[in-house]
């Protein structure tokens, strides 16, 4: 469905300007002449054209469209021998380099061989491959559309989606056959489907003796080097068996099996021994070796780390409001939270960090409140991964979180487009959900003072809280409405985050309503006669007897509202009822349109009541825009209507 070839096109191609081109008597100048020559036409015809800055001399032409595989064999190159991967790997006389080697390139349009496309030295033609065992020879491919059913009768099933699916039946089967089922585990199974063509399973078994291990040695265990998937009881108890991906859709001869099952034995026993070494000294008396682990070069050791959250995490609990058990629960954790970089399991399974010393602590009968602290401090490690469970582990974790952003920050760490080697906006995000989720009354302002944190650190913190809101699918421009992206002064990073939160919702709601456009309006047409009326009070006093607003009854009106409102908002407010906000604001509609009415807000003549008029206005404002500003809506309302 692609086409074959470009359509031609007409182009224009301008010369001088016609009175260069061409003197008093019509004749062609230098100018015209030079410029024939290099489009290579002749000098009568060259044409006229009216052109938005005047008249030019220029020709058309007619220019053929590039094929298809002309087009592809020029471009496509250089896009997919210049992509970035982690790792990559040379062959044949290494001048290449690219994530495998690349032996063969099928190019096809319908069924003709786009054979003038060469990628890494190889020339397209319409040959595959299959299976390197099951359907070892060349697979011509004759028409695309039938690409992945001939692959598939070579035993290579094509698809992401439908290797997944396959692989997952074949685990289930095999777990049903030992009388379990497979734990579940997305990412290895995502990551276990791109390793075969045509995907199988096959299970082992291993002595129940290892059962003893903690859980999460076990499955890590299996997981970590051999990629192997655990099993589990009805009730979620391990069995003593594991289930390993094969490439192939059967083990005939078992041999997969008891090679995997010899390989698992002596990693399980390594595991066993590590959990034993690692049990004969307290936790916490490994904290010297801390001194010898860099964070960062220019961050310090996890010495230094452990010491700044030993200040920051019974400080964020105090400032939570949190009692002091918490608070010197929280101090405790900290202390030996970072104690487990110097065991052997982590350092045989680094994505156990802080698990196992939580689980030490445990077998060592350390106060639970501690031990799970630790157990939990680095979640959330992803986007979608737990948050802690417990209140001290909540606390330890932001206060890992924010130190990392603030020291790797400082240490000149700060991520740059697509790259985030340190992972510190996943450190922001995990400190906005946990807050958020906790409804804890921590405000940025909060965090930064806690951090002591620079200039860098503010602006990073308060760029990733937009885009976590972005990511919870508010619009730039109702974000806008609660944060008044740099107007005024910044007040809203004093606001709790979950109050925040409430805003945002009240914003979106107010989209909703059918007086939206009034209320959207009645502020912007406020703020204008404000701004325009500056000059017009400059140098003016208040009018001696009675205050002016009191002598019009629309002004009146809209004082005692404006009073009223404000009794009502503050309430409101504090009740973080945020929809009754907008009923209030909503109210204004009708007394200021009778204002604006009946009123002359701006008297040249009268600077006095001037300043009386807009000193009622500016009450008015302050009322409208106490919690967001619904002018910023009225741009993202104008944005969709133009498509945008």
């Amino acid at each position: 469905a692609v086409a074959a070839e470009q359509p031609e096109r007409r182009r224009r191609v301008l010369g001088p300007a016609l009175a260069v081109a061409f003197d008093a008597q019509g004749q062609p100048t230098a100018a015209a002449r030079g410029f024939a020559r290099q489009v290579g036409a002749e000098v009568a015809a060259l044409e006229i054209f009216e052109t938005p800055r005047g008249r030019y001399v220029g020709v058309e032409r007619t220019e053929k469209g590039c094929t298809l595989e002309a087009w592809l064999a020029a471009e496509l190159p250089g896009q997919i021998e210049t992509m970035g991967f982690p790792k990559t790997m040379r062959w044949g006389a290494g001048r290449r380099r690219w994530v495998r080697p690349v032996h063969w390139v099928v190019a096809l349009h319908g069924g003709r061989v786009l054979d003038k496309l060469v990628l890494f030295d190889v020339a397209a033609g319409r040959c595959s491959y299959g299976h390197r065992f099951l359907a070892p020879q060349p697979v011509p491919i004759a028409d695309p559309a039938r690409y992945e059913t001939v692959l598939e009768r070579a035993f290579v099933v094509v698809d992401p989606a439908q290797r997944r699916a396959r692989l997952a039946a074949s685990l289930a089967r095999a777990a049903a056959e030992h009388g379990g089922r497979v734990l579940d585990d997305p990412e290895l199974l995502a990551e276990v489907a791109d390793l075969v063509e045509w995907p199988g399973a096959v299970a082992g078994r291993f002595d129940a003796r290892f059962l003893e291990l903690p859980r999460e040695i076990l499955i890590t265990a299996l997981r970590h080097h051999q990629k192997c998937f655990s099993v589990v009881s009805e009730s979620g108890a391990l069995l003593p068996v594991f289930i390993a991906v094969i490439n192939l859709d059967r083990d005939a001869s078992g041999h997969i099996r008891r090679g995997n099952e010899w390989v698992v034995g002596g990693r399980l026993e390594d595991a066993a021994f590590f959990w034993s070494e690692d049990r004969r000294a307290p936790l916490a008396s490994r904290r010297a070796g801390l001194g010898g682990v860099v964070f960062h070069a220019r961050a310090g050791t996890y010495a230094d780390k452990t010491q700044r959250l030993e200040r920051l995490a019974p400080a964020l609990a105090a400032m939570l409001g949190l009692d002091e058990a918490v608070q010197d629960a929280a101090r405790r954790a900290a202390a030996v939270a970072k104690a487990d970089l110097v065991t052997s399991l982590v350092g045989e399974f680094p994505e156990l960090e802080g698990v196992v010393g939580g689980l030490l602590l445990e077998a060592e009968g350390e106060d639970p409140v501690v031990a799970r602290a630790v157990y939990e401090h680095l979640r959330p490690r992803g986007a979608d991964d737990a948050l802690p469970e417990s209140v001290v582990g909540c606390v330890l974790a932001v206060a890992d979180k924010l130190d990392t952003v603030r020291s790797l920050l400082a240490a000149g760490e700060a991520p740059t487009g697509s790259r985030d080697p340190f992972g510190l906006r996943r450190a922001a995000k995990g400190i906005f959900r946990i807050a958020e989720e906790r409804a804890w009354p921590l405000a940025l302002r909060d965090l930064e003072r806690l951090a002591d944190a620079d200039d860098a650190t503010r602006a990073f913190l308060r760029e990733r809280y937009a885009h976590h809101l972005r990511e919870k699918g508010f619009t730039i421009h109702e974000i806008r409405a609660v944060l008044r992206c740099g107007v005024q002064d910044e007040a809203w990073s004093a606001l709790p985050l979950p109050d925040l939160g409430a805003r945002l919702e009240a914003v979106r709601a107010v989209r909703g309503r059918r007086d939206f456009e009034q209320l959207v309006d009645l502020t912007k047409r406020v703020d204008n006669i404000l701004i325009k009326g500056r000059d017009l009070v400059r140098g003016a006093s208040r009018a001696p007897g009675k205050p002016f607003a009191e002598r019009e009854p629309a002004a009146l009106a809209l004082a005692a509202a404006i009073a009223q409102a404000r009794t009502s908002v503050a309430a409101a407010i504090r009740a973080r009822d945020y929809g009754e906000l907008v009923e209030i604001l909503a109210s204004f509609v009708d007394p200021v349109e009778r204002f604006f009415t009946e009123v002359l807000v701006l008297d040249p003549g009268h600077p006095e009541a001037t300043l009386a008029r807009t000193e009622l206005l500016e009450r008015l404002r302050e009322v409208l825009m106490g919690c967001f500003d619904v002018r910023e809506l009225a741009g993202a309302a104008l944005h969709e209507q133009e498509g945008g």
